[in-house]
């Protein structure tokens, strides 16, 4: 919200789209520094443990993964207050309504007039991190299986994700709406199983992980607008909030379905195909289940 409320109602799909590309490009940076920094020190022992074959590897890659966390306070001080914010409070302030009632609480998602949002909500962003967690947990090892090298397919998937989401995010500000993108993003990544993980050419599985990050991963050039404007101003912090990390506990349940499906006697690749086929159907059905968001202005008095 503190983006996208400071974008106008037109540009917010590509902003959107943009904002989320950030997670794709982190993935990039830590896929790098695992393959190019890692083995640097799985030679040293770790001081710090008594477990016989124990190396510093894994800490230095934690506190790699720590560093970027020095720079938000940098941040931070660069970025300014959403205007619809510091407009709704001067309106609490004005109709003097400061009381308990209007303050944030988790417990205003439950009103009559938002539980059905918190709820398909909640559940969509579930669908989106089923999604992600079929095509992402099990690839690296998939593609160790087939005897590649993983980082310049998770690189290809990766830049394929960060050009479709600002793509798909684009889109989602026309006529074809925040659900006809996340739609019409989520079916062709069905269609692109066979090339991602059922290719056996080096070309073929390169181009199934571009067009697979492009549409598979380019859903969530939506999720940031559709979660910013699904929710009225007054609760689109804890709205988006609650919905996203919901999403992601129901989502954190992929690994151990893809894991059980292995154990009854699919191959890596073919678990991999059940789960992305659901997923992508999931996401294209669920988000129907809500209004179109698209357009929607933001105002200080939307309760």
């Amino acid at each position: 919200p503190l983006a996208l409320e400071q974008w106008p109602a037109r540009l917010r799909g590509l902003a959107s789209g943009l904002l989320q590309g950030g997670w794709f490009w982190g993935y990039m940076l830590a896929a790098l520094t695992f393959h190019y920094v890692y083995p640097l020190f799985t030679g040293l022992p770790d001081p710090l443990s008594d477990a016989d074959g124990s190396t510093l590897g894994w800490r230095v890659m934690f506190w790699v993964g720590v560093a970027p966390a020095l720079l938000v306070p940098w941040i931070r001080s660069g970025i300014s207050e959403s205007p619809v914010w510091l407009e709704r409070q001067r309106h609490l302030r004005e109709a003097g309504a400061a009381s308990a009632a209007e303050r944030v609480s988790i417990l205003q998602l439950l009103r009559p007039d938002l539980l059905w949002a918190t709820v398909q909500a909640s559940i969509l962003m579930g669908a989106f991190m089923f999604s992600y967690y079929s095509l992402s947990f099990w690839y690296p090892t998939f593609l160790r299986e087939v005897g590649r090298e993983p980082l310049g397919y998770l690189l290809a998937f990766n830049l394929g994700a960060v050009v479709g989401m600002a793509l798909w995010g684009h889109a989602s500000g026309t006529r074809l709406g925040r659900r006809g993108a996340v739609a019409a993003a989520a079916l062709p990544g069905v269609a692109a199983i066979p090339a991602y993980v059922g290719a056996t050419g080096d070309a073929a599985l390169a181009v199934g992980a571009v067009v697979m990050g492009a549409s598979g991963g380019g859903i969530w050039g939506m999720a940031p607008a559709y979660l910013t404007e699904r929710f009225p101003t007054a609760v689109r912090g804890v709205g988006p909030g609650i919905s996203y990390h919901v999403g992601a506990a129901l989502g954190s349940l992929t690994p151990f379905v893809l894991g059980r499906l292995q154990d009854g006697g699919m191959t890596t690749g073919s678990a991999m195909m059940v789960c992305i086929a659901a997923s992508g159907l999931l996401v294209a059905a669920v988000v129907w289940l809500g209004p179109e968001t698209r357009g929607r202005r933001f105002t200080a008095t939307e309760a």
